[in-house]
C-alpha cells in the first residue's frame, strides 16, 4: 500500500496546490498552520491509510494542538493535455542546432 498510497498522495497533493492557486480565497477556511487530510469518500482503504499515518505524524508534531481539518478531495477531473498548436517537424529545427 505504501507505493501506491504516495502515488495517490503525490497527485492529491499536487491537484490540491493547483486548485488554492486557482482558488485562493479556499483556504479562507482552513486555520492557520492547519494539518490538511486527504480523505477520499471512493478509496476508504486510502483514507484509513492516511488516517492513521496522519495519528502517527501528529504524536511528534512539534505543535501538538495544531488544527486538523479533513479534506474530501471529491472528484477529480480527467487530466489534459496542456500542449497547444503542436507541430510535427521532418528536420532538426536551426534553433536546436548549436
Amino acid at each position: 500500500m505504501n507505493e501506491l498510497f504516495a502515488i495517490k498522495y503525490d497527485e492529491l497533493l499536487t491537484e490540491f496546490n493547483r486548485y488554492v492557486i486557482e482558488h485562493p480565497d479556499f483556504l479562507a477556511s482552513v486555520p492557520n498552520e492547519a494539518l490538511i487530510v486527504f480523505v477520499d469518500a471512493t478509496d476508504p482503504e486510502f483514507s484509513r491509510y492516511n488516517l492513521v499515518r496522519v495519528a502517527e505524524y501528529r504524536k511528534h508534531d512539534d505543535l501538538p494542538n495544531r488544527p486538523v481539518v479533513y479534506l474530501d478531495v471529491g472528484e477529480l477531473a480527467p487530466i489534459r493535455s496542456r500542449i497547444v498548436n503542436p507541430r510535427v517537424l521532418t528536420r532538426i529545427p536551426d534553433l536546436a542546432t548549436a
